[in-house]
C-alpha cells in the first residue's frame, strides 16, 4: 500500500455537499466581487455567507432565476 505524502493530501477537495463558499467566504469577497460586479461591499461582508446566500443575492442582483443562480454559483465554487 503506498501512503501520499502529507503535502499531497493537504491540498485535496473536501467531500461532496460541502459547503466550499461558506468555508472560503471570508477569504472570496473579491473574487465574488469581480465575478459579479453589482455585488455590493455589504453584500460580500455578510459573516453568515454561504453558496445558498450567495446564489439569492445573484437572483436578486442579477434578475436571474433560482436555477440560474445556483448554477453560477456552483460553477464559481468548483473553480475555487
Amino acid at each position: 500500500m503506498t501512503a501520499f505524502p502529507a503535502s499531497a493530501r493537504i491540498h485535496q477537495r473536501p467531500p461532496i455537499g460541502l459547503d466550499l463558499i461558506k468555508i472560503e467566504w471570508p477569504n472570496i469577497a473579491g473574487r465574488m466581487r469581480r465575478r459579479w460586479r453589482k455585488l455590493t461591499a455589504d453584500d460580500v461582508a455578510y459573516a453568515g455567507g454561504s453558496a445558498e446566500y450567495l446564489a439569492a443575492v445573484v437572483q436578486d442582483r442579477y434578475g436571474v432565476d433560482r436555477r440560474e443562480a445556483l448554477l453560477q454559483v456552483y460553477e464559481f465554487e468548483s473553480e475555487l
